[in-house]
C-alpha cells in the first residue's frame, strides 16, 4: 500500500477543520495551534489554498474560511451523488412530523461524515456540540452500526474485531445479534448509555483539536466504554420502555451498498417499543423512497 503524503494530510486537515467550523474564521496562528503545524508550514499551505480559491482570507480580521472554489467541487460531488438531494425533503418531513432532528451521514474512508441536518437545533442531548455539517466521526463500534449491518460478512467481522481488545466473546456476539436485528427491522435503534454523555463532550473538545491519528486513538479509547453497555437494541418489545438516543436507516445505492444513512435524534424521556416501531417504520419508508428515487437496491436485490 502506498505511503500517505504528509503534505496532502496537512491540506486535508486544514480543509476538514474549516469545514467543521463553517461559521468561524481562524487566524494563521490559531490554525497552526489547532492542527499542530508550525507557522511556516501553515502559511505555505494557506497561501496555496488561497491561490486556488479553496480558502479566503479576511482583509481586516486576517482570518481564514472556506473559499468559493469549494462550492464548485461540492456541486460536482452532489451531481455525482444525488441521494442527498432526494433525502432533504424526506428529512424535513420527518423532522416536522416527529418534532425531532434529522441527520444525513455518509461513509468516507474510515469515518462517517455529517452531510445535512433538518429540524430544530439543540434537540440533541449529548452530541449537540459535535453535530455540525462536515463533522467526521470514526467508524469504530458501536459508531457506524448502520453502515455495517448491511455489509458483507468479512467487513462486519473486521468492524467487530475493533472491539476485541476490550470486549469478551459474549459481548461481541451481542453486537452481531444487534446487526442482524437491525437488518431484519430495516433500521437501527441506538440506546442512550451513561458513557455517551462523556463521549459526546470529549468528542466535541477533540473535534476542535483535530490532530489526526492522536485524536482517533483517544476517540477509539472512549468508544470502548460504550461497548460495555447495551447500545444496539436487539430485542424490541412493544410493551417495554426504552431510553432511545437515535433511530437510523440506510439508503442503498445501485450496488446494494449504503449510500447514505438518515437518522432521527433528540428523543426525550422513555419511549414505548410500539412508539419506537412507529418512528422506525416511518424512517425506513422514507429511506426506501430515496433508494427508489436514485434507482438503488437493497443488498439482497442487487446481486
Amino acid at each position: 500500500m502506498a505511503r500517505p503524503s504528509p503534505a496532502v494530510d496537512r491540506v486535508v486537515a486544514v480543509l476538514n477543520f474549516l469545514a467543521a467550523h463553517p461559521d468561524e474564521g481562524f487566524t494563521l496562528s490559531e490554525l497552526a495551534r489547532h492542527l499542530d503545524l508550525n507557522k511556516a508550514t501553515a502559511h505555505s499551505l494557506l497561501n496555496a489554498l488561497s491561490d486556488a480559491g479553496y480558502v479566503i482570507r479576511h482583509p481586516s480580521r486576517l482570518t481564514y474560511t472556506l473559499g468559493p472554489a469549494l462550492v464548485v467541487l461540492g456541486n460536482a460531488a452532489a451531481a455525482g451523488s444525488p441521494a442527498l438531494d432526494f433525502a432533504r425533503d424526506e428529512m424535513r418531513t420527518l423532522a416536522e412530523t416527529f418534532e425531532l432532528e434529522c441527520l444525513a451521514t455518509a461513509e468516507v474512508g474510515d469515518d462517517m461524515v455529517i452531510l445535512a441536518r433538518s429540524g430544530v437545533p439543540g434537540r440533541l442531548r449529548t452530541l449537540d456540540d459535535l453535530v455540525q455539517i462536515g463533522r467526521r466521526l470514526p467508524l469504530v463500534p458501536p459508531l457506524g452500526t448502520v453502515f455495517r449491518a448491511w455489509a458483507g460478512d468479512d467487513e462486519i467481522e473486521r468492524w467487530l474485531a475493533l472491539l476485541e481488545r476490550t470486549a469478551g466473546d459474549d459481548e461481541i456476539e451481542r453486537y452481531r445479534q444487534g446487526l442482524h436485528a437491525a437488518r431484519r427491522r430495516g433500521y437501527v435503534v441506538g440506546l442512550e448509555a451513561d458513557p455517551r454523555a462523556t463521549l459526546g463532550r470529549a468528542l466535541a473538545q477533540l473535534a476542535d483539536d483535530d490532530r489526526g491519528a492522536r485524536v482517533r486513538d483517544v476517540v477509539e479509547s472512549l468508544v470502548d466504554d460504550l461497548g460495555h453497555d447495551e447500545y444496539i437494541l436487539v430485542d424490541l418489545q412493544s410493551t417495554s420502555n426504552y431510553f432511545v438516543n437515535h433511530v437510523v436507516a440506510p439508503v442503498f445505492d445501485s450496488n446494494g451498498g449504503v449510500a447514505l444513512a438518515i437518522s432521527l435524534a433528540g428523543f426525550r424521556g422513555r419511549m414505548s417499543g410500539a412508539d419506537i416501531e412507529r418512528h422506525g417504520r416511518a424512517l425506513r419508508d422514507a429511506c426506501d423512497r430515496v433508494t427508489r428515487a436514485i434507482h438503488g437496491r437493497a443488498p439482497e436485490q442487487a446481486a
